[in-house]
């Protein structure tokens, strides 16, 4: 799937599993992607000016948002959270009340380069249209400020891939079943993870749109990675 239909399917899929969606990630996960995002999402200090505004692509129930006000609470962040999902996005509002929440397509924001941070968590498989979603990242971004990208990715080491395999085709379903009751939900998320691009192919796209800077962080024998990509300054 691709474009308004992918779109379409996830976002109808998020607004069905959002109740349960941040315990099953926990569960299938073995509690790493909270583990993850705590790592990737901390010490960016020197990437957040005080008094600069973040957008969380893809915000979800809001977690980011939270996170980032209770770490850096010492800048005075403005964070804004834009989702597909509509009901993802009354669950962010009560973890966030303070926060700005927005319905929206990646493919299409609806913002200029304001945001001194633009990051995306565990959602970067999910685009409808992978190129012009990291175009749209880098587009909104300030002259000097930074894309920050943490997903889940198949391993390069082929043990490793063996086991993820395992655990998405066997193990999830049972856990995935007894919250979600969703097939059609749990199937694509296990597809997804396995069926992504590299990071290295983030990588190249960020290059090719301008940025400078890039810079990976691998996770748990590459299962997932933290991509940083700065923006460069315009030229006096």
């Amino acid at each position: 799937m691709r474009g308004a239909e992918k779109l379409a399917f996830v976002s109808a899929m998020f607004d069905r599993v959002a109740p349960t969606y941040d315990l099953l990630n926990h569960l299938i996960s073995l509690g790493q992607t909270t583990l993850w995002r705590v790592l990737a999402l901390s010490w960016l200090h020197e990437l957040l000016p005080p008094n600069c505004q973040v957008l969380d692509v893809g915000c979800g129930t809001g977690w980011v948002s939270w996170w980032f006000r209770l770490l850096y609470f010492r800048r005075n962040l403005t964070v804004t959270g834009v989702d597909c999902s509509e009901v993802m996005l009354e669950h962010a509002r009560r973890v966030v009340p303070t926060a700005k929440f927005v319905k929206g397509d990646v493919s299409k924001l609806d913002f200029e380069d304001d945001f001194a941070m633009v990051t995306t968590v565990y959602t970067l498989r999910n685009f409808p249209d992978l190129e012009q979603g990291l175009r749209e990242l880098y587009r909104v971004t300030k002259p000097g400020g930074c894309v920050v990208i943490l997903d889940a990715f198949p391993p390069s080491n082929w043990v490793m891939k063996r086991i993820l395999q395992i655990w998405l085709d066997v193990v999830m379903p049972v856990i995935a079943k007894a919250i979600m009751k969703d097939e059609k939900a749990y199937r694509y998320l296990a597809s997804s993870i396995q069926n992504t691009v590299p990071p290295v192919a983030v990588e190249r796209a960020l290059r090719a749109l301008g940025a400078v800077d890039v810079v990976t962080m691998t996770y748990t024998f590459g299962t997932a990675a933290r991509i940083v990509a700065r923006k460069p300054k315009r030229a006096e």
